[in-house]
C-alpha cells in the first residue's frame, strides 16, 4: 500500500508526567487512522516531565504486522529502500501483471491444495470406517489435552475493558535468570505468561497452557503487509516454586521445528488456510466460525530491537514497548475469546520491556489487579522491574 496522504506529525510542547507515559500512549490511538483512505500511520512525540522525548509510532495491522513497521522504520532511519520501492503503486504493464497474479495464484493455491487433500483423505476413511462399522481404536483417535482448570468466579456485570499492563525488566538480570534456569529469553517470558495465567486462577500446577507464538519469515525485500505466521506450544504450568526453564524452551523448540516441517511441504498451519478466506466473498467469509484453538493467548517476542530502530537523530531510547489492540473489546468479546492475554516483548541496551493486556474479565478485573500478579511472579526470578 502506498499513499500521498498522511496525517501530521503529532508534537505537543506540554510535558507529560513520568508515571502517565502509559496513559499518553494510550491516548494516541486515533480515530483518523483509516487505511481506506491511505491514512495507516502516525507519528507523536512530546517531551517528559523528567528530561527526554517519549516517542509513539501508531500503525494500522491493514498496513503492516509487527515486524514490517519495524523493518520500516529501520529503513526511514537509515534512507535505505527495499526492493524496487520506488515504482511501488505504479501501474505494470499488462503482461508483467498477468505474469505477477499467475506467480501469486499458484502460490496461493499450494497451501489450500494440501489442506483440500487432508480433509478428502479424513472423509475416506471415515466413510471406510462407517462401512466396516467399527470404532477408531485408541492409537489411532486424537487424544485431546485435558482443559486447564479455572477458579470459580462469578461474573462480572461492572463495565469493563481490558487491563493494560506495561513492565520494564533489568536486561541484565532477564539474562542471567534465563541463563541460569536452562532457558532463554524467549523461554523465560513465556514461563512468566504462563506463572501470571495460574496465579489468576487460569489453571493449575501439572496442567498444560497453549500459546499462540507468532514467527516471523518476512525477508528483506518482502513488501507484504502481513506475513507473520503463528506457532502453537503447549508448556507445562510450573509449581509457584519451580523455576526450571528447560521444559518450555524444548517444547518451544520442538514446535518451531513441527512447524517448519509443514512449511516446507505447503501444509496449511490453520483449520482453515488463509489463502482461501481471501479468496472467499465477504458474505461468505463472514459466515466462517471464529476458529477456537484453546490458546491461553499471545506471547509475542520482537527480540533485540536493531540500532537503526532505537536511534532517532544519534539519541538512543533506553525502553520501547510495542502492542497491538483491538478497538471495542468489551467483557462478552473477551469471554467468546476464552479470556487469556496477550503480551509483547521488546529488548534495548538496559531493559527487557512487556506489554500485556487482559482478557479475562472476571479475573482480570483491572490495571492495577494484574501489575500486583506481574510484578510477584517477576521476583520469584529475582527480577528487578518497574511499572509504566
Amino acid at each position: 500500500m502506498t499513499s500521498n496522504t498522511s496525517l501530521p506529525l503529532d508534537y505537543s510542547t506540554n510535558s507529560v508526567p513520568t508515571d502517565a507515559v502509559r496513559c499518553w500512549a494510550e491516548q494516541r490511538i486515533s480515530v483518523d487512522i483509516d487505511p481506506e483512505a491511505g491514512i495507516g500511520w502516525q507519528l507523536s512525540a512530546a517531551p517528559v516531565a523528567d528530561g527526554g522525548t517519549v516517542v509513539s509510532l501508531v500503525c494500522s495491522h491493514m498496513v503492516a504486522d509487527g515486524a514490517a513497521m519495524v523493518a520500516a522504520v529501520e529503513r526511514a532511519s537509515t534512507g535505505v529502500s527495499v526492493g524496487d520501492s520506488a515504482r511501488l503503486g505504479d501501474k505494470p504493464s499488462l503482461i508483467d501483471s498477468i505474469a505477477s497474479d499467475i506467480t501469486d495464484t499458484v502460490g496461493q493455491l499450494r497451501p489450500i491444495a494440501t489442506w483440500l487433500a487432508g480433509k478428502s483423505a479424513q472423509a475416506v476413511t471415515s466413510v471406510v470406517r462407517r462401512t466396516a462399522d467399527e470404532e477408531p481404536s485408541s492409537a489411532e483417535a486424537p487424544i485431546a489435552p485435558d482443559a486447564p482448570s479455572r477458579t470459580d468466579v462469578p461474573e462480572t456485570s461492572e463495565p469493563w475493558s481490558p487491563p493494560y499492563v506495561v513492565v520494564s525488566c533489568s536486561a541484565s538480570e532477564w539474562t542471567a535468570a534465563a541463563e541460569q534456569w536452562g532457558g532463554t529469553s524467549n523461554s523465560l517470558f513465556i514461563a512468566v505468561m504462563t506463572s501470571v495465567s495460574a496465579a489468576l486462577g487460569r489453571a493449575r500446577p501439572g496442567e498444560e497452557l497453549r500459546w499462540s507464538l507468532p514467527f516471523n519469515d518476512r525477508r528483506s525485500s518482502d513488501v507484504d503487509s502481513n506475513s507473520t505466521k503463528i506457532i502453537a506450544v503447549r508448556v507445562p504450568v510450573p509449581d509457584p516454586a519451580d523455576r526450571d526453564l528447560t521444559g518450555i524452551r524444548k517444547a518451544s523448540k520442538t514446535a518451531f521445528q513441527e512447524f517448519s516441517a509443514r512449511q516446507a511441504v505447503g501444509a496449511a498451519t490453520g483449520p482453515v488456510p488463509l489463502a482461501l478466506v481471501q479468496m472467499l466473498p465477504d458474505a461468505v467469509a463472514r459466515r466462517l466460525p471464529v476458529p477456537a484453538d484453546g490458546a491461553e493467548g499471545l506471547c509475542s517476542n520482537l527480540g533485540r530491537l536493531s540500532d537503526d530502530f532505537v536511534s532517532i537523530g544519534g539519541v538512543r531510547a533506553t525502553r520501547v514497548s510495542a502492542r497491538a489492540t483491538f478497538s471495542g473489546a468489551d467483557a462478552e468479546f473477551a469471554r467468546q475469546l476464552g479470556g487469556g492475554s496477550t503480551a509483547w516483548a521488546t529488548e534495548t541496551d538496559a531493559a527487557i520491556t512487556i506489554s500485556m493486556h487482559g482478557m479475562d474479565p472476571d479475573r482480570m478485573a483491572s490495571d492495577e489487579d494484574v501489575r500486583e500478579v506481574v510484578s510477584e511472579v517477576l521476583g520469584r526470578w529475582g527480577i528487578g522491574h518497574e511499572f509504566w
